[in-house]
């Protein structure tokens, strides 16, 4: 699965996302945000230890407060985005810090006029199979298009394709499965 965005932020993690992003486009820091919320979820997804210190009631606020502003500024990682957070973790909810960053990326695609398209295929595409796809998506939306894979081998074959709220699916087992459902009906 290649960087699939199918899980929702929470409403706070929305708010905090929502702030952020105003204050990052206010200073003209949007894409360096971006990049360090990025750097920084790959970061928690990589380190059980950084994902207890954030989830465990164990820790104080004040401990996450200054383990996440150390390893920020340790890493690289944008003062504004380094107080955020801090912020969060001050606030009771370093737990929703990657919950924010989709909530963030989300934002920014927007604001960016870009379309999130999910396919889903039986094995995984080709190159230039991702390539077709992307460019027919790009004439139909009428703009720039990001492409998110999965593999579902219970497909069997064909594709499934989601952009926002839209499913087209052309699988071999939704065919089977209409197939199926016609003939009990004859």
């Amino acid at each position: 699965m290649a960087g699939s965005k199918t899980t929702h932020a929470s409403e706070a993690a929305r708010r905090y996302a929502g702030a952020l992003f105003d204050l990052a486009q206010d200073s003209g820091e949007l894409a360096n945000v971006n990049k360090d919320f990025k750097a920084f979820a790959e970061m928690v997804k990589g380190s059980k230890d950084l994902r207890l210190l954030m989830d465990s009631p164990a820790f104080s606020r004040e401990d996450k407060m200054k383990a996440l502003g150390a390893l920020a500024a340790k890493s690289g990682l944008g003062a504004l985005f380094g107080k955020f957070l801090g912020t969060m973790a001050q606030n009771g909810r370093a737990q929703d810090v990657l919950s924010a960053e989709i909530a963030f990326d989300e934002l920014y695609a927007k604001q960016r006029g870009v379309k999130r398209a999910l396919v889903r295929t039986a094995k995984e595409m080709t190159g230039a199979e991702r390539q077709r796809i992307e460019s027919i998506l790009a004439k139909a939306v009428g703009g720039e298009v990001e492409l998110t894979s999965e593999v579902d081998s219970s497909l069997i074959g064909g594709i499934q394709l989601r952009i926002g709220s839209q499913l087209v699916d052309a699988s071999l087992a939704a065919k089977l499965e209409r197939m199926n459902t016609a003939m009990k009906g004859a």
